[in-house]
């Protein structure tokens, strides 16, 4: 499988990728949502 530039789009996302992913491992979300509640939309 081959692909031309034009169909190769590049994202700079920094650290970003890495800090979701630890948040991630961490279950932080689920750990906010029962402090916290969550918002009925």
């Amino acid at each position: 499988m081959s692909f031309s530039e034009s169909q190769i789009k590049l994202q700079d996302i920094d650290h970003f990728g890495i800090v979701v992913g630890i948040i991630d491992e961490m279950s932080l979300v689920d750990l906010f949502n029962q402090l916290l509640g969550t918002h009925p939309q």
